[in-house]
Order: C-alpha cells, then sequence, then structure tokens
C-alpha cells in the first residue's frame, strides 16, 4: 500500500509539472525545466558558446524550456524545437518581456553594429558618425546596449553613442581642400573651394583630423585647414597695371593682371613685405601693395580738341577707339605720365597725350531743325541713329564743329552726336496765322508797333513764352509781342496723312478745372474717358497718344503742337457742357470751317468725323442729339490735322452728370467714341 501511494504522488507530482506555466518541465526523470521568454533576439547554440554552430533563432518574447540549474560559464540548457540548445543567459527572462522604449542617441564617431554584445560575435555592419541611432532604454550590459537598426536589433559599444546631438561652429576654408569618408585620404568625397562656409563639429580633432560639413555633405578634413576667423575683403584700386601671383613674389608664377582703374578684393590684415592677399573669382592670389589704392579714381571733364585715338598703353601699338574733335571725355586725376593721359570715351578707358585733350569748353549754340531728321552715332547717315528731331526742335550744336557737311550735337538726352548740316538752322520757323500786331509789352493794349501780315515769317526770341499769352518775337528789325495763340507753324496749310496715328486731348487740367457740377469736375472726367478710349482703340489696331496723361495743365497752343510733332490722322478733344438752366441737357460734336492752318478736304473730313462719334455717342447714352455743330474753337481751328470737339454730356444736368459717375457709363462713352472714329476710318477707306 505504501508503494502503491508513492507512485501516485509520483504521477501526480509528474502531471502538474506539465500543466503549471511556471511549473518545471521533465524531459528525463531527473530533468528538471522552468519557462523562460527571450529578451530580445537571439541566435541558440549547439554548445557553451558563440563559436559553437547555430541551433536556430528565437525571437523576442519567445517561450522555451530552460534546464533548472544547467547555468555554466553564463550559458543556459534550453529545448528549441524539441532538441536540446544553449543560450547565453543575458538573453533570457522567466517574465514574459514587454515591448522595449528606445531613445534617440548618436553615433560619436563611426560604429560598427553586432548580433551580440561581443566584437567576436557577427559583425553586419557600421553606423556613420553623427547619425542617430535607436538604443532600447535600461540595456547597458558590459558596455553594449542594445540598439534598433533598420527594423532589426543589434548590439553596439555604448561608450560609442551618446544623447547629445553634435554641435557644429560655422568656420571658413583657408585653402582648396578635400572633405574624406574617413580619417585618411583614401577615400575622397568632396571638393571644398577656398574661402567656403563650412561647419566644424565640435570636439571632433582626433590626429589633427576633424569632423567638417559642406553644402550638406560631412566628411574628414585636416583641422589646419579651416579658421574660424571670417575673411573680411575691402575693395580697392588699381593704380596703374597690376599683375597678381600664386605666391608672395614675382618669383611664384604669373596668374594674370589688372587693368588700371581695375576694382580688386584686398584681404584684411594680409600685408607683408608689401605683398598682399587678394582674391580673383574665388581663388587667393598676391599683388603688390604700393600699386593699389583705396581711393577710387577720379575723373575730371574735359574736351577733344582734335581728332585723336584712344590706346590699350601708353604708346602708339594698340590702338583702342577713335575720339573726335569737340568730344566730351572724361580724365584721370593725377595720370599724367610722360605726357600721357588715361582717359574715357563713351564708357571706354584708354591712353593718349594729355595734349589733345582740354578742359575748356568750346561753347555750343542752338540751332532748330528745318525738317524732320535723325541725330546718327558718328558722321554717315548708315550709322546708328540716337534719336528724331522735328521741324523747329532744338538742338545743340558744338561751337565750330560745321564741317563737311555735318555739325556735331554736343547733348543730345544726355548723349553726343552728330547731325547734316543742311537740316538745321539758327532760328525757328514760325508764321503769322493771320494780321497780327506787333505790340511793345505783354497787353493788347499797349502800343502797336507794326502789323505783322498773314503768312509772314517771325523769328522766336524766347521759345518758353510760346505756351504763354505773350511771346517775344523779332520781325523786319523790329522786336515786340504778339499773342502766342496765332503763331503757326506752317505757312501755308498742307493735308496731313491719314495714318492710324491718333491724338485724344482730355480738356482742362490742373489750375483749370473745367465746369464743375453735381459731384463732378471736367477735368476728371474727360482724362478717364480719355484713358478708356485709348485702350479701347489700341485693341483695334491704333497708335494712340494723350496730350496729357494726368492733372495737369496745357496751354491750347502747347496741345496743337504735340499734335503737329506727333503728325496724327486725327485729334479728338473731349469736353463736358455746362448751362447755368440744370434741365439743358444732351451731347454736341463740333468741327471748324475757318482754321487757315487745314486744308478745305481736310475740313470736310474733320465734319465727317464729328458725325460719326455724335451718332455713336448718342445712340450708346441715350442722351439728347443736340447734333454737330462748327466753331471755331482753339484747339480745332488752330490745328493741323483733321480735329473735333466733343462735348459729351452736361456736367450741370443731373441725368446726363449721373452716366459719368460710374464706370459703366465712362466705359459705355469711351465705346461710343473709339467706334465713331473707327467708322470714319472705315468710311475713309472705302469700307
Amino acid at each position: 500500500m505504501k508503494k502503491l501511494m508513492t507512485c501516485f504522488l509520483t504521477i501526480v507530482f509528474v502531471l502538474t509539472s506539465y500543466i503549471s506555466i511556471e511549473a518545471p518541465q521533465k524531459v528525463e526523470a531527473s530533468d528538471i525545466y522552468f519557462t523562460y521568454y527571450a529578451k530580445n533576439d537571439f541566435v541558440a547554440r549547439t554548445g557553451r558558446g558563440n563559436h559553437y554552430p547555430s541551433a536556430g533563432r528565437v525571437s523576442f518574447q519567445e517561450a522555451f524550456p530552460v534546464k533548472k540549474g544547467s547555468i555554466i560559464n553564463g550559458w543556459a540548457e534550453m529545448i528549441l524545437n524539441g532538441k536540446k540548445a544553449y543560450v547565453y543567459y543575458n538573453n533570457i527572462v522567466n517574465r514574459k518581456p514587454s515591448q522595449p522604449v528606445y531613445f534617440e542617441y548618436y553615433a560619436k564617431e563611426p560604429v560598427s553594429f553586432y548580433e551580440g554584445r561581443d566584437i567576436r560575435s557577427t559583425r553586419y555592419g557600421s553606423i556613420a558618425e553623427d547619425a542617430i541611432v535607436q538604443v532600447a532604454k535600461g540595456t547597458v550590459i558590459n558596455d553594449w546596449v542594445e540598439i534598433k537598426y533598420n527594423g532589426k536589433k543589434y548590439y553596439v559599444e555604448y561608450d560609442k553613442v551618446t544623447p547629445e546631438a553634435p554641435i557644429y561652429f560655422t568656420y571658413y576654408s583657408t585653402k582648396d581642400f578635400t572633405l574624406y569618408n574617413e580619417r585618411n585620404t583614401k577615400t575622397p568625397k568632396v571638393k571644398v573651394p577656398y574661402e567656403a562656409v563650412v561647419k566644424v563639429k565640435k570636439g571632433s580633432v582626433i590626429n589633427g583630423w576633424s569632423r567638417i560639413e559642406y553644402k550638406g555633405i560631412k566628411g574628414y578634413a585636416s583641422y589646419s585647414n579651416v579658421s574660424n576667423d571670417k575673411p573680411v575683403y575691402f575693395n580697392y584700386y588699381a593704380k596703374i597695371p597690376v599683375n597678381y601671383y600664386t605666391g608672395r613674389g614675382t618669383d611664384t608664377k604669373l596668374a594674370g593682371s589688372f587693368e588700371e582703374d581695375a576694382q580688386v578684393r584686398v584681404k584684411k590684415g594680409t600685408v607683408r613685405n608689401n605683398w598682399v592677399a587678394i582674391k580673383v573669382e574665388g581663388n587667393k592670389y598676391y599683388a603688390e601693395y604700393n600699386k593699389l589704392s583705396n581711393d577710387a579714381p577720379i575723373y575730371f571733364t574735359y574736351y577733344a580738341k582734335r581728332n585723336f585715338t584712344l590706346y590699350h598703353e601708353r604708346n602708339t601699338s594698340t590702338p583702342k577707339v577713335s575720339v573726335p574733335i569737340y568730344a566730351t571725355v572724361k580724365v584721370k586725376k593725377g595720370s599724367v605720365v610722360n605726357g600721357w593721359s588715361r582717359i574715357e570715351y563713351k564708357g571706354m578707358r584708354g591712353y593718349a597725350p594729355y595734349s589733345y585733350i582740354s578742359n575748356d569748353n568750346p561753347g555750343s549754340f542752338t540751332y532748330y531743325a528745318n525738317k524732320t531728321t535723325n541725330i546718327y552715332t558718328s558722321n554717315n547717315i548708315s550709322s546708328g541713329v540716337l534719336g528724331t528731331l522735328r521741324k523747329n526742335d532744338p538742338v545743340k550744336i558744338q561751337k565750330g564743329s560745321i564741317n563737311n557737311g555735318w555739325a556735331f550735337v554736343s547733348d543730345f538726352n544726355g548723349k553726343q552726336g552728330y547731325i547734316k548740316a543742311s537740316d538745321i538752322v539758327n532760328k525757328p520757323y514760325y508764321y503769322a496765322r493771320e494780321n497780327l500786331v506787333l505790340r511793345q509789352q505783354k497787353s493788347s493794349t499797349s502800343t502797336r508797333i507794326l502789323t505783322i501780315p498773314q503768312g509772314s515769317e517771325v523769328t522766336v526770341l524766347n521759345r518758353t513764352e510760346l505756351f504763354q499769352d505773350w511771346v517775344q518775337v523779332r520781325y523786319n528789325g523790329k522786336t515786340g509781342y504778339v499773342s502766342s495763340r496765332y503763331l503757326t507753324l506752317e505757312q501755308v496749310a498742307k493735308e496731313t496723312p491719314l495714318s492710324k496715328t491718333i491724338v485724344l486731348d482730355p480738356g482742362h487740367g490742373g489750375k483749370d478745372p473745367g465746369a464743375v457740377g453735381n459731384g463732378l469736375r471736367e477735368a476728371d472726367v474727360t482724362l478717364s474717358v480719355s484713358k478708356i478710349t485709348k485702350s479701347k482703340l489700341k485693341q483695334m489696331g491704333y497708335d494712340v497718344h494723350l496730350t496729357r496723361t494726368e492733372d495737369i495743365y496745357l496751354a491750347l497752343n502747347e496741345r496743337t503742337e504735340i499734335a503737329y510733332n506727333l503728325s496724327p490722322g486725327v485729334f479728338v478733344s473731349l469736353h463736358m457742357n455746362s448751362y447755368s438752366d440744370p434741365h439743358v441737357n444732351g451731347t454736341e460734336s463740333y468741327s471748324t470751317t475757318a482754321a487757315r492752318s487745314l486744308t478745305p478736304k481736310e475740313k470736310t473730313d474733320s465734319a465727317m468725323l464729328a458725325s460719326f462719334i455724335q451718332s455713336r455717342l448718342v445712340e450708346a447714352l441715350e442722351t439728347n442729339d443736340r447734333g454737330t455743330k462748327q466753331n471755331d474753337f482753339y484747339v480745332i481751328d488752330k490745328n493741323y490735322t483733321r480735329s473735333v470737339l466733343i462735348e459729351m454730356g452736361f456736367i450741370s444736368n443731373p441725368d446726363d452728370a449721373t452716366i459719368f459717375k460710374t464706370a459703366e457709363g465712362q466705359d459705355r462713352t469711351a465705346t461710343a467714341i473709339a467706334q465713331g472714329i473707327n467708322d470714319f476710318y472705315k468710311w475713309k477707306s472705302g469700307m
């Protein structure tokens, strides 16, 4: 009975050991096993040591039996896939481990990572210096730590990683050098140019090599190649032609040369033995310091006394550019050497004898174009054109420069050139539009000197008075004043070609606001409608000009002279009407039959132009049609081309004024005017 009870208890004990999770397991009657778990991925071995063959890989948190009392030299006996195997005891735990916590560390230098906590275990690769390393919390054992790399678990030496991010400081390269992958010259990575901005890692100097970053690329180079002193440069100028070399001396390689006056970048604090460091196209060279100056060259205005040539050097072997007589040149202060001076002409600098120039301005006279003509860059009509003059435009001619059919223009919009002598006269042409009284003073009550017959030529003595009420003139040896409104540029009316150039004249402006009523100013309305009309006509293919583009005052004859200089096909002056009775309203258009500066055909055309515009306006605005009329308004009566004056509506009438208060109303008005002008051109072309 006692033997039977002992047998029963043994059976119960064995069965209980297999059912309990933490209970020991028996493979044989004498073996007791406990359930353990993998703390991390590991490779089980067939013997006690990493030098034994692999018995299989065990994954993190995987459960397996471990034999009680089997730990010898840090290795425990386990059962893997039904067979006996061995595991390093630091890789196992008797409670199922939770997921590891990782912190970001940084590689202090290139770091190798291994299968186990030993450099004798399998090496899988290396991590670059500064790279972020995922380190598992609480896994530092014997100076090794668990990491996660590319989703897998490995081990690295703990003293080669740090939780502190790398710190880089700004430095500057002191020479051209190469960054390498390692701290030797076997693995070139990228070229770093002289004085490039680089980043140097704090505390990274080992055996004279430092961790350096350039344009986002990190590598290694000698610490002697960089400096934390930022290079400073000053602008200097070559006092004479200056050579520069690769070293401090003429016995080093000649790298190039500067022309006199050239700007040179000189490095601060580098003067030694009369040599200084300079930078040319990003490279370091050296030049003689006494040939440079930090004072910019100074040039004075002189004038050519004769035709001469500028040379590249102070001799006649290298011609550069020809300088014509009377030309304005620039001469460098203090540059006379052996009778030759540094001279600038049209932006080009060279050398010529100082005796060829003078600082005495030869002077100039004002001449006037007697026809439309060009100003050329040289005394040849095949040369470039600087600009165009119209009849009576003034031009500055150098004193004594008329020679061989050409005159030297001393100033045309800040430039110099040539004009044909036959195309200029020393007085402008103006004519009496009708019999005109010459008076002693600027007043219609002043003493009468004489009467100038219609069509007679007069000399205008002060062109600035042309757009004032009175202008001083000379006629038949007598000097006095005439009303500027009665002078004309054409002695006999000439028909202006019907070009597609159009002049729009916004009435009034500046000190003359025109009519005012119902919250509107005539000068504002006419300018706004003119600008919109211009845009619409340009879309139709016309070349459109405004007599004014802002709120400024223009004299009446100034407006007609603008038109004369542009030679437009038509001239349209825009206005608003006004009357004391606010009920008076409507649109009316005017031309003239009395103008002496218009041909009969131009007068007929003007009447037709007024009719076309009137018809379009009345239809578009639905205003009262007051018809087309004749009047001698100055801007149409004293004009030189087909001319009309349009009274778009009454600013004094509330209904008419409402049209012009809105953008939509102004747009309708402008559209109608543009269509009316276009109708006239179609009529002229027979369409």
